[in-house]
């Protein structure tokens, strides 16, 4: 097994990518700053781990200047955004300072340039255009002494529509065919079958006509053949040529069956066609290729499949699942290949995403082979895994997994199910032999998917599951001894830990997967509480593992009756893992069987919340949370939290902990009665010393328990800078601050004062928020000194202006009410004037802001 699991190389190519891209923003910036000394770049997000290695500026970067309204795009690639913000703000800037050369001008003259060349290959083009149009034209001319008066009209509406090709010419001219297609003369039917073939643009209108006015067979199977050679997915070659398939040559098959697939099923076309449900299927061509030609088309769907392309080998696949529907036999016609390349796919196939990368179709497809001929399909894979390497063995799971997966509408799968029973029967018995890393992960990853209609076929394979469990087992004891052995670097550490951690999560599935089908059947529920008996000493890993059939198995009386002596042996035992496992398996406890289940047992779990091991009281107060309780336990069980909130109050590297304590205890300060509120603000206490990033995610449930109490503005008023949030438009730290009471805010009005500061550059939002709570809590001096301290505290430039604009309303609203308190007229006029002239301001703002937004020259 591998220490160390280097990178792929599909996640090589994304860290040369990102190298790459870090080295062209390093470049950029330089030349961003050569330009103008008051030019900056400002980044966007946080710092990954490659650009912390490396030094080079990865990652979204916008340019910004003071003489600029606030504002602007950030991109990955700096080039982006910087030109961008030269068009809005920097042609024609009168307070550049440049610097030196080369600059920022240098990659605006390359733009232009090609902008220049785009522009006069454009104006070539539209030349050659209007000749081949006047070419056209004349021929069309020529062509005119040959037909009669309404033949010559219908050749001047195609002359029109070749010259405006809009759909309503079109539809001119189809029409005609299809009412008068008598006038359509030889000379007329030769002149529009030249065109079609000739002329791309023409190609699905002249068949058309065709078709309508009773051309002879070949003309029309021709043209049809034309446009689905070129790749066009044309329903009216179709419907061309789908009557005419006897007419056919077996050779043109293998030129047209990639436009029949892509018809029959769009699959990765959803970004032209729309949503699954309104993309157009057509699937008649391919099934009536697949009736007259069926050798041809399963040639030409083996060479798709061994083209070592991508796009191919999706193809191919949903040519043969799109013709299972109707030929069961179709995967199987060429299963030894299907089966070969997918699983050799990464060896075989140059552009495959990545090894993982599951090919879905061609997934599709092999699985419907599965679903016809099980017990070839796994002899096959079997015989392919034989000296495999690990991408390969990897993608043989994957095969096993799709074929075991269950709808989510569908009925149970029977037990007598070959494809399912085979399928299950590999993945449970994989992970105890495999020993490489992704393999096992597929696994874990096929059995994260849930049981769901299984129930029958894992319940006939009860021993199988009971067994492997054993021997992983075996497997964990391994791989925890070797978790305490010296390691090489941080990484090796990290493997070991993450591998052990993927076979424990693999048991614990392979328990749930054995409870849920062992559900209601009493034999089954006595096969796997049996297993307690059989567990030898000193094996509490899996002993523990299996208290995880507590969730299901306690949901009826008889499995509850058979699994309470082992829970509560559990929780008293001298394990700790076993206790710690005890206590997961009590907050699991459905809420039904709260009136079969001992007080002894209750009583044994509370006690847990004061175990001195810290493995046990920690998985214990998770546990609560989620647990059925009852009330009169519920007390103790509160002062048993408060008293770990006493002791890790004073630990270090515990804020995480002592927030779910804190959170915890808040929603039951209720029950310590008189004492309630004295409680609760302690726990405010409590939680001014944690780490904000841990209370972020429980702020607003503490201020359901918390809130009124005053005390608690102080804690609000710390945590608002951390919950405020420009980028994800989060109105979190807004609605905490709802919660604080008039009498807090006017006791903490210094420390929410500091925080509209502080969340001024990430949220204006917030800052007049608390401007607001100001005024309606009858606090005017302190919103007044705040509105100060905000215009303070944003620059006096251009930049800015609209936010020190933005800041202005408040100032000018509080000076119209304290005017019309004091009668003053004077005053009163003169703030509305202030007023309209701050709203003419803003209004040019806004229109230089869509001005400025015109300048672009990127397409948005």
């Amino acid at each position: 097994m591998r220490d160390f699991a280097p990178p792929t190389g599909n996640q090589m190519r994304e860290i040369e990518d990102a190298i790459r891209a870090g080295e062209r923003n390093r470049d950029m910036m330089v030349l961003v700053r050569n330009y103008c000394a008051n030019a900056r770049i400002e980044k966007f997000g946080g710092t990954g781990m490659i650009e912390r290695e490396t030094g080079l500026p990865i990652g979204h970067h916008g340019m910004r200047c003071d003489f600029a309204p606030e504002g602007g795009m950030a991109s990955w690639d700096l080039r982006d955004a910087a030109i961008d913000f030269y068009d809005r703000n920097c042609a024609g800037c009168a307070h550049r300072k440049p610097l030196r050369l080369p600059n920022l001008l240098k990659i605006i003259a390359d733009r232009d340039r090609k902008q220049a060349t785009r522009e006069a290959q454009a104006e070539a083009d539209s030349r050659a255009a209007a000749k081949a149009l006047a070419e056209r034209d004349s021929t069309r001319a020529a062509l005119m002494p040959k037909l009669g008066a309404v033949a010559r009209t219908l050749l001047e509406d195609i002359g029109v529509f070749d010259a405006d090709r809009s759909s309503e010419n079109c539809e001119r001219v189809t029409q005609s065919a299809r009412l008068a297609p008598e006038h359509f003369s030889p000379d007329l039917v030769q002149y529009v079958f030249a065109l079609g073939t000739n002329h791309p643009w023409f190609a699905e209108t002249a068949l058309i006509i065709l078709d309508a006015v009773g051309a002879e067979n070949k003309m029309v199977v021709e043209l049809a053949v034309d446009i689905l050679k070129r790749g066009y997915p044309a329903s009216v070659a179709v419907q061309g040529l789908f009557p005419r398939l006897e007419t056919l040559s077996a050779a043109a098959v293998a030129g047209i069956l990639a436009a029949a697939i892509d018809l029959a099923d769009p699959g990765e076309l959803d970004f032209f066609y729309g949503s699954e449900d309104s993309r157009p299927r057509d699937s008649r061509l391919l099934e009536g290729l697949w009736q007259c030609f069926r050798a041809e088309v399963v040639v030409t769907v083996e060479q798709m499949l061994l083209s070592g392309r991508r796009s191919d080998l999706q193809r191919a696949g949903r040519a043969l699942h799109v013709l299972h529907a109707v030929d069961r036999t179709a995967t199987t016609s060429i299963l030894r290949t299907l089966a070969s390349v997918y699983v050799r796919a990464p060896s075989l196939v140059s552009d495959l995403e990545d090894d993982e990368d599951r090919l879905p179709d061609l997934a599709d497809a092999l699985n419907d082979a599965f679903d016809v001929a099980p017990q070839e399909v796994d002899n096959l894979l079997q015989s392919l895994q034989q000296g495999a390497p690990a991408s390969h063995r990897a993608r043989i799971v994957k095969v096993y997994a799709l074929a075991v997966q269950v709808g989510y509408d569908d009925p149970p799968v029977s037990a007598s199910s070959l494809r399912h029973t085979l399928a299950l029967k590999r993945l449970v018995w994989a992970p105890t032999v495999e020993r490489d890393d992704k393999v096992i992960e597929e696994v874990a990853s096929a059995f994260r998917s849930g049981s769901k209609g299984l129930e029958n076929v894992v319940r006939a394979q009860l021993d199988a599951f009971t067994g492997a469990l054993f021997l992983l087992d075996d497997r964990l004891a391994q791989l925890e001894a070797a978790i305490n052995e010296p390691a090489e670097n941080v990484f090796v550490a990290m493997e070991r830990n993450t591998r052990r951690m993927v076979v424990r999560g693999l048991m614990e599935q392979l328990v749930d997967w054995a409870s849920e089908a062992a559900t209601g059947d009493s034999p089954s529920v006595a096969k796997i509480i049996g297993l307690f008996d059989t567990i030898p000493e000193g094996r509490d890993n899996l002993r523990g593992i299996l208290l995880g059939a507590t969730k299901e198995l306690s949901r009826d009386l008889d499995g509850l009756k058979q699994l309470l002596p082992h829970l509560y042996a559990a929780l008293v035992g001298s394990s700790v893992l076993g206790r710690s496992c005890a206590a997961t398996a009590i907050g699991e406890l459905p809420y039904h069987s709260i009136t079969n289940i001992p007080d002894l047992l209750f009583e044994a779990f509370g006690a847990l919340l004061r175990d001195q091991y810290v493995m046990v009281h920690k998985t214990a107060v998770a546990a609560f949370q989620r647990s059925i309780v009852p009330e009169r336990y519920r007390i103790n069980a509160a002062n048993a939290i408060l008293s770990l909130i006493h002791y890790y109050r004073t630990q270090s590297k515990e804020d995480a902990f002592l927030a779910e304590c804190v959170s915890l205890l808040a929603g039951m300060a209720d029950l310590f009665g008189n004492q309630s509120g004295l409680v609760r603000r302690y726990l405010i206490d409590v939680a001014m010393d944690i780490d904000p990033i841990f209370l972020r995610s429980c702020i607003l449930s503490l201020s359901h328990s918390l809130g009124h109490e005053a005390e608690f503005a102080k804690l609000a008023a710390r945590m608002i800078p951390q919950m405020a949030d420009r980028y994800n438009q989060s109105d979190t730290a807004s609605k905490l601050l709802r919660k604080v009471t008039k009498e807090g805010l006017a006791s903490y009005a210094g420390a929410f004062h500091d925080a509209a500061v502080a969340v001024l550059d990430i949220e204006l939002h917030t800052a007049l928020g608390i401007v607001e709570a100001f005024l309606l809590a009858g606090m005017v001096g302190e919103a007044e000194s705040l509105i100060t301290a905000l215009v303070d505290s944003t620059g006096d430039n251009v930049r800015f202006r609209r936010r020190r604009r933005m800041l202005q309303w408040p100032r000018l609203a509080m000076q119209f009410e304290a005017a019309v308190s004091a009668r003053d007229l004077d005053r009163m006029a003169a703030t509305s004037r202030a007023w309209m002239e701050a709203a003419v301001a803003d209004a040019q703002d806004q229109e230089d802001g869509r001005e400025r937004s015109a300048r672009s020259s990127l397409p948005f």
